[in-house]
């Protein structure tokens, strides 16, 4: 089993997701919105991740779990592409993510306190303001909308949590190594295949 990885950014970031889950959790019960007994599950939503630093804290936690375990992730990684790579033209096949396990009927992140951004915030009406000052509005998942029906949302601003996010992804490469890497858009599925990223 390999050591965690040890950078101060990593841990910059930990503490980002506390916050990520505070402000989640807040948007979330104004609306009284809970993914319990949800048929309609996120962890079968298609998403990408664009950061090395997510990428990187991603690696770490699968580091950290026993050989089996990583070996049955691996093989349901290769699953999710696949079903997506054979799927009709247009069509996103809902697969679940490789991280998933099942709990009591429902999916779970088998990998929780690692879960990207994209998973933290996923569900309850946000905004998010860019460069620019044009603002882009997200309603939320079908449940969040049907509840912020008889109520007012509370959004989620993502602007400023974005914003610490591509700042840490700076510190973490510096602007010379950032200029000179590809651009990530990866899903779970892609990251846990290609294994670390290389920096």
């Amino acid at each position: 089993m390999k050591k965690p990885l040890k950078n101060p950014v990593l841990r910059r970031l930990r503490d980002l997701y506390t916050r990520m889950d505070q402000a989640y959790a807040a948007s979330a019960q104004a609306i009284g919105l809970s993914c319990q007994g949800c048929q309609n599950s996120c962890c079968e939503t298609l998403f990408r991740h664009h950061t090395y630093l997510e990428w990187t804290n991603l690696a770490q936690g699968l580091a950290a779990m026993p050989a089996q375990r990583r070996q049955e992730i691996h093989d349901m990684a290769e699953t999710f592409l696949r079903m997506h790579q054979n799927a009709l033209p247009g069509a996103r096949p809902r697969v679940p993510c490789p991280l998933s396990l099942e709990v009591e009927g429902s999916l779970a992140c088998g990998l929780y306190e690692h879960r990207p951004m994209i998973c933290r915030l996923h569900g309850v009406p946000n905004v998010l303001l860019r460069p620019g000052g044009q603002q882009t509005a997200f309603p939320g998942c079908d449940r969040a909308q049907d509840l912020a029906k008889t109520c007012e949302p509370a959004l989620l601003d993502r602007t400023p949590l974005l914003g610490e996010l591509a700042r840490l992804e700076m510190d973490l490469l510096g602007r010379e190594r950032m200029s000179r890497l590809p651009r990530v858009d990866l899903t779970i599925a892609e990251m846990i295949l290609h294994g670390p990223p290389r920096l």
